[in-house]
């Protein structure tokens, strides 16, 4: 966009008529587009509430207004409603400066120079009601048969699928919020489990009083009252408590969040948080208070007062607390060992060699509108011009222009064919990534050379046509032999146009850090017609310094072009792996939490079992048992619980692997080391855990114990 202000790079979206009403029922200001506004030639744009806010400053009258986009003028017809945007979600995994559209335009496809197998739009349509979407996918399969048969030559492999639009956009992350959503829960119930635990303790002492109420004829709703009354108090009084540390953690959680993740920035703790939030503490209230009250109620009177007069908890309530102990255990397990394998796989995707040596590299993304530079050799001028600049600017190391660039989901793929496969005439050829680049860009990105050279300035359009292709590819059509000197052709297999293979490198992951190394090429830019996106830079100077440099050499160069957005390659590299870090940062706050819990469950147990066996350690140890014996014989029952609940588990983290499973990278869902070192942190703690009441149970004095009892 340009005009009054600094030139802005924008993305924008060309729609049918139809789309903005069927998403959104009336704009905020204008109109939507009409059918006679499709025609080839319009010049009609709507605009984002974003870019009407922040460009035009909330501009009423906009409507009407004329812009300038790529230089040309746009008359604004209509702005979309505040929050409205679509695509949710664009194919980059690169930090961009907002996931906003700015803009909508016209389709104004003119059909009679459209080519059959050449699509290059999307389908969005609403289902009529009672329709399934199996239906959908049926009728369209349909669609494509006919497609097919009418035209065999370009359609032969036509196909669609039918997905839901809330499935398309969110598919990337449903795992991870499957999984952080199975992690809150399990955290939940270790909560409920530990207050359970801290309600069956205090409620022994009022066992007696319940009882006896119930000797008196009080109903069981009168006598399950009060245990329940003091459940839900507890927990609604803690989720209060903890709402205003759930604000903060939100904000902080935002500030890590990755922007990929749909409408995550919307996310909020608005009332209707807050009223799920206090029914779940309900509901965890109803629960804990009731596991309290069924202690009593399931036995008679004389039992409960029996065990009161004899300060013992019973056995049932002894076997319930263990439960709810070995639980927390279980669950503290489940949630460490997702932590740990997490770590894992973002440790071995940090330490993954992607092929590029990435310090110091820079990339800016600017794209020339075709209204202003149609001719390749426009093209070529201007961007000349920007790396003479840049290489002339001190401190920086090289510059270069590209295609494509690794990473951001802009990277072309295209059959390639040796002259020995072609002879046959069945050979298609093999997919490989392709990117045309200056002289420059490999030693820019530090891409490894095995044998031969790079491109230079000296592969220009008048000069034998050569490439650059990687270890991969070298393998695939020469195993075993010498891939220097051989040819290569990237295009029409009936026109092929055959490159002299002059440079071998390393294999480099273009698409992703966790998929293999695909087969690529690389191309001398000058020999080839292609749009070039990316200027990449290579300087120590910090990132602020780098954006400015490279706005102001466009500018300078033609100050009608902008820079979309700029990024260092590490920072590309670590939003890669943004949704595995932002998943294992929350799930290694949860089992950090977990081990608390389950800790505090293990110390509260032993504690309580040694006030309750006071008078038998004071019989012990005054028959002639040793202090060692005696904390042995109450750290062996913490010690006991916490194997069981380590089994448990273990069995349990093996099963729920799978939930991780699409996320893990270098590890399987049940790794034998992480279970390991699980399992030995949860016994440290528990052991320290249970060893502290047990020491202070035998400094007690026997003559001391036996005369308070």
């Amino acid at each position: 966009m340009t005009g009054s202000d600094e030139p802005e790079s924008l993305y924008g979206l060309r729609v049918t008529a139809n789309l903005l009403p069927m998403l959104v029922k009336r704009p905020q200001l204008g109109n939507w587009f009409s059918s006679e506004r499709e025609r080839p030639g319009n010049t009609h744009v709507i605009l984002s509430d974003d870019l009407w806010r922040r460009r035009f400053h909330s501009d009423p009258g906009i409507v009407g207004k004329t812009i300038h986009l790529d230089s040309d003028g746009y008359e604004v017809v209509g702005v979309t409603p505040k929050g409205f945007n679509f695509p949710l979600r664009l194919a980059t995994t690169a930090q961009l400066p907002t996931d906003q559209m700015a803009f909508w335009m016209p389709l104004s496809i003119d059909l009679s120079k459209e080519q059959h197998g050449a699509p290059n739009a999307g389908v969005i349509a609403r289902l009529k009601p009672g329709v399934a979407l199996s239906e959908a996918q049926a009728q369209l399969q349909n669609a494509c048969g006919i497609l097919q048969r009418e035209y065999p030559e370009t359609n032969q492999d036509l196909g669609a699928r039918a997905l839901s639009l809330r499935q398309q956009t969110t598919r990337e992350v449903n795992a991870p919020l499957l999984a952080l959503q199975t992690a809150t829960a399990l955290i939940l119930l270790l909560a409920c489990s530990n207050i359970a635990s801290l309600l069956l303790a205090k409620g022994q002492s009022r066992a007696s009083e319940l009882a006896v109420r119930m000797a008196l004829g009080g109903s069981v709703s009168q006598v399950a009252r009060l245990p329940m009354l003091q459940g839900i108090l507890l927990c609604c009084l803690g989720s209060l408590l903890g709402l205003p540390v759930a604000i903060a953690s939100m904000r902080f959680l935002l500030h890590l969040a990755p922007v990929d993740v749909p409408r995550l920035a919307n996310a909020r703790i608005d009332f209707p948080a807050v009223l799920f939030a206090t029914a779940l503490a309900l509901l965890c209230g109803i629960f804990v208070g009731g596991l309290n009250a069924l202690q009593v109620l399931k036995r008679s009177p004389l039992e409960v007062l029996s065990d009161s007069s004899r300060n013992t908890m019973g056995r049932p309530r002894t076997r319930l607390r263990g439960s709810l102990v070995v639980s927390q255990v279980a669950l503290a397990v489940i949630l460490m060992a997702a932590a740990g394998l997490l770590l894992r796989t973002f440790v071995n995707l940090r330490s993954t060699d992607i092929g590029y040596r990435a310090n110091y590299v820079y990339f800016g993304v600017t794209v020339l509108p075709p209204s202003r530079y149609s001719q390749f050799e426009q093209r070529q001028l201007f961007f000349k011009q920007v790396l003479d600049r840049l290489r002339s600017t001190p401190g920086v190391e090289a510059a270069a222009v590209s295609t494509g660039f690794p990473l951001v989901g802009q990277y072309d793929s295209v059959k390639v064919q040796s002259r020995q496969r072609a002879g046959n005439g069945h050979d298609l050829g093999i997919d490989v990534d392709f990117n045309a680049v200056s002289a420059g860009y490999l030693e820019a990105m530090g891409v490894r050379s095995l044998h031969g050279r790079f491109v230079t300035e000296t592969d220009t359009a008048a000069t034998p046509k050569v490439a650059v292709i990687d270890e991969n590819l070298a393998r695939a059509l020469w195993p075993g032999e010498n891939p220097l000197g051989q040819l290569i052709n990237t295009d029409d297999p009936t026109k092929p146009v055959w490159r002299q293979v002059v440079g071998i490198v390393a294999p480099m992951r273009n698409k992703s850090l966790d998929l293999a190394a695909r087969p690529g090429i690389f191309v001398p830019l000058d020999q080839t017609t292609k749009y070039v996106q990316f200027i990449v830079v290579k300087t120590p100077t910090n990132s602020r310094e780098v954006s400015r440099l490279l706005k102001d050499t466009v500018a300078s160069v033609d100050s009608n072009q902008g820079v979309f957005f700029i990024q260092s390659l590490p920072d590309l590299i670590a939003d890669t792996i943004a949704v595995r870090h932002f998943l294992f940062v929350l799930l290694a706050f949860f089992g950090a939490a977990a081990l608390v819990l389950s800790t505090l469950g293990i110390y509260g147990l032993v504690s309580f079992i040694a006030a309750n066996r006071a008078r038998e350690v004071s019989i012990r140890m005054a028959l002639g048992a040793t202090r060692g014996s005696v904390g042995r014989l109450i750290v062996s029952q913490g010690i006991r619980l916490t194997l069981l609940g380590e089994g448990a588990g273990v069995l349990a983290s093996a099963a729920l692997g799978r939930l991780l499973a699409s996320l893990l990278y270098g590890v399987r869902s049940f790794d034998a080391e992480t279970a390991l070192l699980t399992i030995a942190i949860l016994g440290i703690t528990k052991t320290t855990a249970a060893l502290i009441p047990a020491y202070r149970s035998t400094r007690v004095q026997p003559v001391t114990a036996l005369r308070t009892e």
